[in-house]
């Protein structure tokens, strides 16, 4: 099969609603992490770390690291 299988409009339009929520929610997650960040005077570079519930020191300073969310904001890769 070569040609796109597309979705009706109402389908359509809650899976926008629902990226939309995603997009919000994950905003408001990173401006979250960067305020606690800021409260405990974390230095530029430090991530935080979703699994031990920390602030990390950059990557070159740490081994072993686990899937960790960046403290500064980022562009969105979308």
């Amino acid at each position: 099969m070569t040609t796109p299988i597309t979705i009706n409009q109402r389908t359509a339009t809650t899976v926008g609603q629902l990226v939309d929520r995603m997009n919000q929610t994950q905003e408001t997650l990173r401006t979250y992490i960067e305020a606690v960040g800021a409260a405990l005077d974390v230095p530029p570079g430090w991530r935080f770390d979703v699994q031990t519930m920390a602030f990390m020191p950059p990557a070159g300073e740490l081994t072993g690291e686990t899937e960790i969310l960046p403290v500064e904001t980022q562009p969105d890769a979308a």
